[in-house]
């Protein structure tokens, strides 16, 4: 029995899927989604079986991202500061040990994007399409996502895409190195298959070593800096400049 009520998840060979299937809400990730999503992977750190970790749906969509619909239970700014589900849900997926890769397809934004980006590879169907509408709502973004998305597609197109809050298509960001391949709806399994040949067959101990060492070098600098980009999100969540 599956226990998770917006995930699917089947171990393998070796191999974790976890699928997105709030289908009704095109996968927006509302507290439980969040949730879900940090338990599964502390879960998954802690099982020598599991070496590789895909992340991926069957919707139409990957994700709406943080679910906007979502009544939100009356907290105190305090209560509101100490509870941070998306950041805990990133935090969880940098600290995993084993390899992760994020499939997406379709709508993949803002918390969907920054969840793709703490992911160590990923593999977009054409028809994705990336985006962190937070700057229209009159927000910044949180959850790590502007060092995770400038470690990808460096300071100068992430100050663009964040800014903008536009839409990018993957033939957009394919120069940018967002994505490490793209393929066609229906190359979704031999892409997958492709990438997780890459690395099964490879030691457990080294991968992981190798991983925990390069996500040092590339984000305990950014982490650092970054401890308050929730302190920021609730300064702006309410605040209008007009």
């Amino acid at each position: 029995m599956n226990k998770y009520k917006y995930l699917k998840t089947d171990l393998k060979n070796g191999i974790l899927n976890i699928e997105l299937i709030r289908k009704k809400s095109m996968n927006a990730l509302n507290t439980s989604t969040l949730d879900e999503l940090k338990k599964v992977f502390i879960e998954a750190s802690e099982n020598s079986k599991v070496k590789i970790i895909i992340l991926h749906t069957n919707e139409k969509n990957f994700s709406a991202g943080a679910d906007i619909k979502e009544k939100p239970r009356k907290k105190t700014r305090l209560e509101q500061w100490q509870k941070n589900y998306g950041k805990e849900c990133i935090e969880a997926i940098l600290s995993t040990p084993q390899i992760t890769i994020c499939v997406t397809n379709g709508y993949t934004l803002g918390g969907a994007a920054v969840i793709a980006t703490a992911c160590d590879f990923r593999l977009g169907d054409k028809n994705t399409i990336i985006g962190y509408p937070e700057i229209v709502l009159g927000m910044n973004l949180n959850w790590l996502g502007l060092p995770l998305l400038q470690n990808l597609v460096g300071s100068a197109k992430t100050k663009e895409m964040v800014i903008s809050g536009l839409n990018y298509s993957t033939d957009e960001l394919s120069k940018y190195n967002f994505f490490d391949e793209i393929f066609d709806t229906n190359e979704k399994l031999e892409t997958i298959n492709k990438w997780t040949k890459k690395f099964k067959s490879r030691s457990p101990l080294a991968s992981q070593m190798i991983k925990r060492s390069m996500n040092v070098l590339a984000y305990n600098h950014a982490i650092a800096i970054m401890h308050m980009d929730y302190d920021q999100f609730l300064l702006t969540q309410n605040y209008s400049d007009s």
